[in-house]
């Protein structure tokens, strides 16, 4: 099934949405995580105001619009928590819509090296250089190395997610529900023709072949990970 022309409009919303994708999948990743989190050392950065020293930089960029840009506030600590979600996923959506027009203007960049050229630049101009820039953070050589690894790692996740979901969106919708309305009637049709006893093993062959069917919209994204 031959993919449809995307145009610009079209790659920047499907981007958007990938970059959602990817922001869940990058906090997916910090939860599966946390354990191995590095702690960032102590007294290596002042905060220019004393309401960071309970904050996350996310916290801190939504208190700031919302109380210094907006005159508006103060913002309690639940306020905080939902501002920062919302600046989470809305700054990986933006990153998201740039990847879709990179995607569609130059083919070659939905690849390992694309996918992982991508996934740096995000973390080298967020973490690395707009932190430090807004005092939202220390600069790079004040954090040990695997405070850095760390943080590649999350943008690789998130990377890595904003392609699979990408690659998915291009797929026309049709295509997509096709193959879950074909697995349901395999389904059906199996258990009408075989003994009851059978039909789990039926069901798992019926999972295998619709499974290879879905991998199909995917085949750019699976050479990321090398499938």
């Amino acid at each position: 099934m031959e993919m449809r022309e995307v145009t610009p409009l079209g790659a920047l919303a499907k981007g958007l949405a990938a970059g959602v994708v990817g922001s869940g999948v990058q906090s997916a990743f910090f939860k599966v995580t946390a354990r191995w989190m590095p702690e960032s050392p102590q007294g290596v950065f002042q905060p220019p105001d004393e309401e960071q020293a309970s904050e996350n930089a996310l916290q801190t960029v939504a208190r700031r619009f919302v109380e210094g840009f907006l005159r508006r506030g103060p913002l309690s600590a639940s306020a905080k928590d939902r501002g920062a979600e919302v600046l989470h996923y809305g700054y990986g959506a933006a990153w998201g819509a740039l990847w879709g027009l990179a995607r569609e203007s130059y083919p070659a960049v939905a690849s390992t090296a694309g996918v992982a050229a991508f996934s740096n630049l995000v973390w080298l101009l967020g973490d690395e250089l707009m932190h430090p820039v807004f005092r939202l953070g220390a600069w790079p050589q004040a954090y040990p190395i695997r405070s850095h690894v760390y943080a590649n790692l999350a943008h690789v996740a998130y990377g890595a997610g904003v392609c699979f979901a990408y690659e998915a969106l291009r797929r026309p919708l049709w295509t997509l529900l096709g193959t879950a309305l074909w697995a349901l009637g395999a389904r059906r049709e199996a258990h009408r023709a075989l003994p009851r006893a059978t039909w789990s093993a039926a069901d798992r062959v019926v999972g295998a072949a619709a499974h290879l069917k879905a991998r199909r919209p995917f085949a750019r994204a699976a050479a990321f990970v090398g499938a």
